[in-house]
């Protein structure tokens, strides 16, 4: 499982739909989803395509297991954030509790992604 890659494939996706949510808010004029529309592009393309690259570059972070905790737990968090944060918009009030285990899955994968470049970021020897 090549998890920089992944990422950079998943961050594309994200980029797509954040393009589409903000297409779709301005033919309509309903700014409602705002927030969904800048978290999409800012954790999933920005931060996932961030974290593509530094796996690609850094393969000793892209080998650990961090690197496959960080992955998953993106990749549940930020749905789980996207869904929830548009239902809570659209008066789902329910939905807030949601929005908060999302957000703190994201901030946990990233904590997670923080801690894996500092411990795994020093230089290959040469060989």
């Amino acid at each position: 499982m090549n998890i920089g890659i992944m990422f950079l494939q998943i961050a594309a996706n994200y980029l797509v739909v954040g393009l589409a949510v903000g297409l779709t808010m301005a033919i309509t004029s309903n700014m409602l989803l705002t927030t969904v529309h800048a978290h999409i592009l800012l954790l999933g393309w920005a931060t996932m395509a961030l974290a593509g690259i530094v796996y690609r570059l850094m393969p000793r972070c892209q080998d650990s297991v961090l690197a496959k905790v960080h992955f998953w737990g993106h990749n549940i968090g930020l749905p789980i954030l996207m869904v929830s944060l548009g239902m809570f918009l659209y008066g789902v009030k329910s939905a807030e509790k949601v929005v908060a285990v999302g957000s703190v899955v994201v901030l946990l994968s990233l904590l997670v992604f923080t801690i894996n470049l500092f411990r795994n970021s020093s230089p290959e020897p040469n060989g």
